[in-house]
């Protein structure tokens, strides 16, 4: 009577014996309300708890994951994947555990954002080195035209402008309403910015 231990169901033997239809209920509806897991879903578990541990800093736990095949590349219900989190949270041993494991630095994130501008857009900058190297796309374009360079202008980021001007990008790029990042430092208060960007116009 194995079902009857896994139910908890104190079932009389003498009732099983003279009505067995009433054991055979139990055994179906045991069956029947027990979660069945997908190779699938066992996967997405996976997924999950591995961006749990980046948003975390758990690099142990990633690295397990990792062993377990989780998705380095693996979008969340916010359109973001894990280097997201890494950049978020200013990791930089994170960042190279997951591009050593083959993360995507050029992929898109939200509503196509590179994750250079996404970085930026959140006023950081320590770790641009850092994406630069991995060779992201310095002239990448989101849906409004704008790179990089633009939003650390427009969102008054001294520092990524700093660090971004001085690396080889198209000076000539214009969004997609035709401003430059002259145009940009033109209308931007931050004077640092305008003179940094303005340098950029006398070398040409």
């Amino acid at each position: 009577f194995f079902f009857c231990k896994i139910l908890n169901k104190n079932i009389n033997k003498k009732i099983i014996e003279k009505k067995p239809y009433i054991f055979f209920f139990f055994v179906i509806f045991f069956f029947l309300n027990k979660p069945v897991f997908s190779i699938d879903d066992s996967d997405l578990l996976i997924d999950r708890v591995f961006m749990t541990a980046v948003k975390k800093s758990n690099y142990k736990k990633v690295e397990e994951m990792l062993d377990k095949d989780a998705a380095v590349n693996y979008k969340d219900s916010k359109n973001l994947v894990a280097l997201s989190y890494a950049l978020l949270n200013d990791d930089r041993k994170m960042f190279n555990l997951l591009v050593s494991n083959g993360a995507n630095t050029k992929a898109t994130i939200l509503n196509k954002t590179s994750l250079l501008i996404y970085y930026v857009n959140i006023q950081k900058y320590s770790l641009i080195e850092d994406l630069v190297k991995s060779g992201i796309d310095l002239n990448f374009q989101d849906k409004l035209g704008m790179t990089a360079l633009m939003h650390s202008i427009e969102k008054g980021n001294v520092n990524a402008v700093n660090l971004l001007v001085r690396e080889n990008f198209d000076k000539d790029l214009t969004d997609f309403s035709g401003k430059t990042i002259f145009d940009y430092a033109d209308s931007s208060r931050n004077l640092l910015i305008k003179k940094l960007v303005k340098a950029l116009n006398v070398s040409n």
